[in-house]
């Protein structure tokens, strides 16, 4: 049995908790879980939320994760499996979030149930150096920008940004000092993006931007006149103040490409413009 004692302690979890019946329907779940389900526009467990309806739900809108959940919840509540586990990537809020899910088994009332627990684990997907997104969030939630933008007929787009003369740094001042050049320029690139745009590292010295779905012309006029000559920073080393600079290249959605492929195409030339002194505009 589940004890109520139990379910308060689950409440004061960031994981998400539920308890799925032989049917797929849940019959209890945690603060976090009800939270998440009202926050994402899902079906409450009070108006008999089915799990497994969801997951077919999931499998139907391109989520081919949610198959291999639905059969490992399945094993665990037909005795086959004593647990399993999985990871997956889930839009949310208009960001991509990994989530690993941990499924094991229950015994209610002499029925076997099973207690599916979500948790978020996007912090893997961070860079250790600059604590940016890495390239897979990148990649995942470009995706999801263009996608909803076709979807609405409106626009995204990205950014690549690349360091200049990192070998250059490293080789005269070590890498030390070409490290503090990455992170100064991740600052600096977060800054003048702003906080609707996702900044990534994507590469060693590279960097991708997410515009914002239903980016206006206005706001893209605006960022490209402020990366128009680059991005400028300063590091100190050995009692002296470097400046370093980046190369910005710009493609937006559906001007410059109509898919992720030739939106990074259209980017890298524009970067590589930028970096033989061509203007990006």
């Amino acid at each position: 049995m589940l004890h109520s004692s139990t379910l308060e302690l689950s409440d004061c979890l960031a994981a998400e908790i539920a308890v799925i019946d032989p049917s797929g329907a849940i019959v209890r779940s945690n603060r976090t879980w009800d939270e998440t389900a009202k926050g994402g526009g899902l079906a409450s467990r009070d108006s008999g939320w089915n799990y497994f309806a969801e997951c077919e739900a999931a499998f139907a809108r391109g989520c081919n994760e949610a198959s291999a959940i639905l059969s490992g919840l399945r094993a665990v509540l037909a005795g086959e499996r004593s647990k399993f586990l999985a990871t997956y990537a889930c839009p949310f809020n208009g960001l991509y979030h990994w989530y690993e899910i941990v499924v094991s088994a229950l015994n209610i009332g002499g029925k076997r149930h099973a207690v599916v627990m979500h948790v978020d684990v996007s912090s893997l997907q961070i860079d250790a150096l600059t604590g940016l997104p890495n390239r897979a969030m990148f990649d995942a939630q470009l995706e999801l920008a263009v996608s909803t933008a076709r979807e609405h007929q409106s626009r995204t787009g990205l950014l690549i940004v690349d360091l200049n003369n990192l070998k250059s740094l490293n080789d005269k001042y070590g890498h030390q000092t070409g490290d503090a050049a990455i992170k100064a320029l991740a600052d600096e690139l977060k800054k003048q993006a702003g906080e609707n745009c996702v900044v990534a590292r994507i590469g060693g010295d590279e960097f991708g931007v997410v515009l914002p779905v239903s980016f206006d012309t206005l706001s893209t006029r605006r960022l490209r006149a402020n990366l128009k000559g680059g991005i400028t920073a300063s590091v100190g080393t050995n009692g002296q103040t470097l400046s370093i600079a980046a190369s910005v290249g710009a493609a937006l959605y559906p001007d410059d490409g109509a898919t992720i492929r030739t939106l990074f195409k259209s980017a890298d030339r524009s970067m590589y413009e930028q970096k033989r002194g061509v203007s990006i505009a």
